[in-house]
């Protein structure tokens, strides 16, 4: 695998390896897609055969995985945590928000896609590993990945006022430009604020959770359906980037 194709993060102080694929990488989509995903995960020294994945939503469903059999079925959902080092967790992203997450304490690791619809995921996320795992939230450790951030996310009232009630009114900010200009979409949208806000409120500490700050929307090297590099025109098929995370088998945790 060329380097220039992945992002890779660390897992807090934990050995989990965080990847997210660049749009050098080519086009991810599950079941569409595979030949591209088959070669990434083969440069990663990842057997496909561990790998497990969703036919995402865009909604709040989280998925505890034991083998991957169990998901050949191709479940809908859009989050999957694990506790076996031979599952690689992955999901698939444009523009919405990669979470990955693992635990200190217990052997609880997943990654999430989490969306403006899918925002309160990392609830479900964090509610699935307590009652499976008893892994309490203050031993998470949370990667806020790349998306489009406020910078370039513009939203509607209706959608403003959803997350200033449901997340906090943090995740929002009134761009007094456009709203002068009579724009309908006059406000930007922070998903990175709403889901620290949901870190936060759950009990995860601020030095639990690191956000990348980066946003797909910016830049070129993303799968972003919003990209402003001129050179990289809209298309009807979203260069979405698969991220993974993987736990080292040698990796055992005493609780």
């Amino acid at each position: 695998m060329i380097p220039h194709r992945l992002f890779r993060f660390s897992g807090g102080s934990l050995p989990y390896d965080c990847v997210l694929t660049l749009r050098a990488a080519g086009p991810m989509k599950g079941r569409t897609d595979e030949e591209n995903r088959a070669r990434v995960f083969s440069g990663l020294g990842i057997e496909s055969s561990r790998v497990v994945s969703l036919t995402q939503i865009h909604s709040r469903t989280v998925y505890v995985a034991q083998t991957p059999e169990d998901f050949s079925d191709w479940k809908e959902g859009d989050g999957i945590l694990a506790g076996n080092p031979d599952i690689v967790p992955c999901v698939t992203v444009a523009d919405c928000m990669p979470i990955w997450l693992c635990h200190e304490r217990a052997p609880c690791f997943g990654v999430l896609h989490s969306g403006w619809k899918g925002t309160g995921i990392i609830r479900e996320a964090l509610a699935a590993a307590r009652r499976v795992w008893g892994a309490e939230p203050a031993g998470f450790h949370v990667i806020l990945g790349p998306h489009i951030r406020s910078c370039c996310y513009t939203v509607d009232d209706d959608r403003a006022r959803y997350f200033s009630e449901n997340f906090s009114p943090d995740a929002v900010c009134l761009d007094e430009a456009r709203n002068q200009a009579g724009s309908v979409w006059p406000w930007r949208l922070s998903l990175a604020e709403a889901n620290r806000h949901l870190c936060w409120e759950a009990g995860i500490p601020d030095g639990h959770i690191v956000d990348t700050g980066l946003c797909t929307a910016c830049g070129s090297e993303f799968g972003s359906n919003h990209a402003k590099d001129p050179v990289h025109l809209p298309t009807w098929r979203p260069l979405s980037g698969t991220l993974c995370i993987e736990r080292p088998r040698q990796f055992r945790y005493t609780l």
